[in-house]
C-alpha cells in the first residue's frame, strides 16, 4: 500500500477526502489477499487429490463425479509483527551464530593446543603419576608436619633442622617424610635404612611398614614411633636379641637427637606403667634413652620415659569402645579414707573420670596422698588417662582440706594482688596432695539473707569478676584446674536450694562471669534452679535453651560441669534416669555425682541402662567425651 503524506492531505481536499481514500485502499488490498490465499488453499487441495489417487486405484471412479465447489473462506488479514520483535529475533540470530563460531574456532584451535601442552607435561609411555597415600595416624596428634627430601641420604639433615626450631604445641607433633622424587611418603623400612639402623634379622618383616613417626612435645622433645604388628611370634626373641647392639645401629638417628656419649646403663632393664612393662635403656638424665613395647597389636618405640608414657596411654584408649569410655563423664563420690575392693570393682565396671573429695575421704596428709596415689593408678590401669581429682577448697566455712594452711575466706580477698596470691599459695598446696581440680571460687551475687552469703565476695558485681579473674590466675600459675561457679547464680535464694528445687522468674546478673572467663577457667559449674524466664519447666543444668545461653554469653567451646546431681530433691521432680541423662542431652560435659543421697552406682547404672537403650544421644556423649580426654592429656600425676 502506498503511504500518504500530510503534504498530499491539502491536495486531495482535506481530511475526509483522505480518510475514505484510505478505506479504499485497505478493502482493495484486503480483498487482494483473500483472492491470493483462495488460489493457494485451492492449489493445495488440487495436490493432495491427486496424491491420494495416486495411492488408491478407487478414486478413478470417483473423478467422474462432478465435485462440489469448496467454499471461500475469507479470513482475517494476518497482523504484522512489530518492529522491535523483528529486531530482536534478528540479534538473537546473530549472536547465536557468533557464538557458534567462536566455540568452533576454540575448540578446534585454542583448546587442541592447550591439550597438546598438557600431554606434553605428561609422563612418557607407560608412566603414571603416582598419587600420594597418606597412612592413618595411629596418635591424636595435636598438628602434623610434612618434611620433604628428594632422597633417603637427606633424611637425617632434614629432621634436625626441623628439631632446632622449639615447636609451640605440647603434645603429640606427627611427622611425615615425602620423597618428592618418588612422590610417596617414607616407609618404616625406608625410615630405617635412612638412619642405617640394622634392624635385627627379619624384625621389619613382622611389623607394617606404614607407620606414624612423632615428636613427643613436653618438657624435652623426644621422637618416637608406633607401628601394627603383622606377626607376633618370635617378636620378643628378636627384640631381645637385638638389644645388645641397638645403641650401636641407632647411632646415627640418637645423635639427631643429641646423644654425645654411651649409654648410663650397661643393659636393658623393665619398667611397668599401669598393667603393662616396656623395657628401657637409660641414655642420659634430662629423660633420654631407647624404650620400647609390645603392647596389644602395637609396637612402640619412643626415646623418652614420657614419651612412652603417654604413647601407652593412647594404645589403652584405642582398645576402649564408647561404651568403655561414657564413665568419663562422671566425677563421683565415695566412702571410705583408702582403697578397697569394692571402690576397685567400682572402677573396673564403670572407669569413671574422677572422683570427689568430702570429708569423708580426708584424715591427713599421708593418707590422702596415698589414697590418690591408689586411685590414680587404678584408672591409669583400666583407661589409660589419669582422674580427676576434685575437690570444694573455697577457702572460709567450705574448706575440705582442712589441714590446709591456706583458707582465707573470699569475702576477706579485697584487691588482685591478695586474689592472686591466695590462688596460688592455695592450689601449691592442693597440687602437692595429688588434687588437680578445685570446685572454687564462688561468684553468686549474694545479699545477707541469701544461703550462699557466707560462701561469696559479697561485693558488687565487676568487683566479684575482677577479684575472681586473678584468684583462678593465681590457681592456674600453680598448675592446677579451676571452675568458677553456679551460673548464673543462687542470687536470692534463701534455703539451702539442696534441699528443695529452686525456682526464680529472672535471671541474675552475670556480668561478674564474663570478666571472670578472661582467667579461662577450665570449667563452668551450672546452677540446679529453675529461671521461669529461661526454660519454665527445666532446671537450668537440665534445659538445652538454659546451656546455649550460657555458650552464647560466655564462649562456645567452655566446658560445663553440673552441681551435685546426687540430690533427692532431683528426685522428687524427675526419674534417676532423667537426672543424669538429662544434663548431657542439654549440653553439660562432666556430670557430679557424689553418693551423699543417691548410691553413686545407682546414678552410674542409670545412665548406662540409658546409653545401652538408644536414650542418650551418641554425638553428644563423643563431643564431651573428646574435650575431656583432650583437656586430660595436659594433667599430669
Amino acid at each position: 500500500m502506498t503511504p500518504i503524506f500530510d503534504s498530499e492531505i491539502k491536495k486531495e481536499g482535506g481530511k475526509e477526502e483522505l480518510e475514505e481514500k484510505k478505506e479504499l485502499l485497505k478493502r482493495e488490498e484486503i480483498q487482494t489477499m483473500e483472492k491470493d490465499l483462495s488460489r493457494l488453499r485451492e492449489e493445495e487441495a488440487q495436490k493432495e487429490r491427486e496424491r491420494i489417487a495416486a495411492l488408491n486405484p478407487l478414486s478413478e471412479e470417483k473423478k467422474e463425479k462432478p465435485e462440489e465447489p469448496t467454499p471461500t473462506l475469507i479470513p482475517k488479514p494476518p497482523k504484522r509483527p512489530p518492529v522491535y520483535t523483528k529486531f530482536a529475533v534478528r540479534a538473537g540470530t546473530a549472536a547465536f551464530l557468533v557464538f557458534l563460531i567462536g566455540f568452533f574456532g576454540w575448540f578446534f584451535l585454542v583448546k587442541k593446543d592447550e591439550t597438546t601442552e598438557e600431554e606434553e607435561q605428561l609422563p612418557l609411555s607407560g608412566d603414571e603419576i603416582i598419587e600420594i597415600t597418606i597412612p592413618i595416624s595411629l596418635i591424636t596428634e595435636v598438628s602434623t608436619t610434612t618434611l620433604e627430601v628428594s632422597n633417603l641420604e637427606e633424611t637425617p639433615s632434614v629432621l634436625s633442622q626441623f628439631l632446632e626450631q622449639k615447636p609451640a604445641e605440647q603434645g603429640f607433633i606427627r611427622i611425615l617424610f615425602k620423597n618428592t622424587e618418588e612422590n610417596k611418603i617414607l616407609g618404616l623400612r625406608e625410615f630405617f635404612e635412612a638412619f642405617s639402623i640394622s634392624a635385627a634379622l627379619g624384625l621389619l618383616d613382622k611389623l607394617e611398614d606404614d607407620f606414624t613417626l612423632f615428636l613427643y612435645s613436653g618438657k624435652h622433645d623426644r621422637l618416637g614411633f608406633i607401628t601394627k604388628i603383622k606377626e607376633k611370634e618370635g617378636l620378643d626373641e628378636l627384640m631381645t636379641s637385638w638389644e645388645g647392639s641397638l645403641e650401636r645401629d641407632a647411632e646415627n638417628l640418637f645423635s639427631v637427637l643429641g646423644k654425645t656419649g654411651p649409654a648410663l646403663a650397661p643393659n636393658f632393664r623393665s619398667s611397668i606403667f599401669g598393667e603393662d612393662s616396656f623395657r628401657f635403656l637409660t641414655v642420659s638424665t634430662d629423660d633420654f634413652g631407647i624404650c620400647y613395647a609390645l603392647m596389644d597389636d602395637y609396637f612402640l618405640f619412643a626415646t623418652s620415659f614420657e614419651g612412652m608414657e603417654e604413647l601407652m596411654q593412647e594404645v589403652r584408649l584405642k582398645s576402649l569402645t564408647l561404651e568403655n569410655k561414657i564413665g568419663q563423664l562422671f566425677v563421683i563420690g565415695f566412702e571410705g579414707t583408702a582403697l578397697t575392693p569394692q571402690l576397685k570393682e567400682l572402677f573396673k565396671r564403670y572407669k569413671p573420670g574422677g572422683v570427689l573429695l568430702l570429708s569423708r575421704n580426708i584424715e591427713n596428709k599421708e593418707q590422702l596422698k596415698q589414697l590418690i596415689k591408689d586411685l590414680q593408678g587404678l584408672s591409669l590401669n583400666e583407661t589409660g588417662l589419669p582422674l580427676f581429682i576434685a575437690v570444694d577448697q573455697e577457702g572460709g566455712i567450705i574448706s575440705r582440706v582442712n589441714f590446709a594452711k591456706e583458707q582465707t575466706p573470699q569475702a576477706e580477698i579485697e584487691n588482685t594482688d591478695q586474689a592472686f596470691l591466695i590462688g596460688q599459695k592455695r592450689e601449691t598446696e592442693l597440687k602437692e596432695l595429688g588434687i588437680n581440680l578445685n570446685l572454687a571460687p564462688v561468684l553468686d551475687i549474694t545479699q545477707e539473707s541469701d544461703f550462699l552469703f557466707d560462701r561469696s565476695f559479697q561485693k558488687e558485681s565487676d568487683t566479684i569478676g575482677l577479684l575472681a579473674k586473678f584468684l583462678v590466675l593465681g590457681q592456674k600459675a600453680a598448675g592446677a584446674l579451676s571452675v568458677i561457679k553456679h551460673f548464673p547464680g543462687y542470687e536470692g535464694i534463701t534455703f539451702d536450694p539442696e534441699e528443695k528445687l529452686a525456682e526464680t522468674e529472672l535471671l541474675p546478673e552475670i556480668s561478674q562471669f564474663k570478666k571472670a572467663m578472661e582467667a579461662s577457667p577450665d570449667f563452668v559449674m551450672t546452677a540446679n534452679v529453675v529461671y521461669k524466664n529461661l526454660d519454665p519447666y527445666l532446671p537450668f543444668t537440665f534445659s538445652p535453651a538454659a546451656i546455649q545461653f550460657l555458650k552464647d554469653s560466655l564462649g562456645e567451646n567452655v566446658l560445663v560441669i553440673s552441681d551435685d546431681l546426687a540430690q533427692n530433691y532431683l528426685l522428687e521432680n524427675f526419674s534417676l534416669k532423667e537426672v543424669v541423662v538429662k544434663p548431657v542431652e542439654a549440653g553439660i560435659d562432666l556430670l557430679i555425682f557424689s553418693g551423699w543421697e543417691i548410691e553413686t552406682t545407682k546414678g552410674l547404672e542409670a545412665f548406662h541402662s540409658a546409653f545401652n537403650s538408644g536414650e542418650v544421644q551418641i554425638t553428644k556423649v563423643e563431643d564431651a567425651i573428646n574435650k575431656i580426654i583432650q583437656l586430660k592429656k595436659g594433667l599430669t600425676i
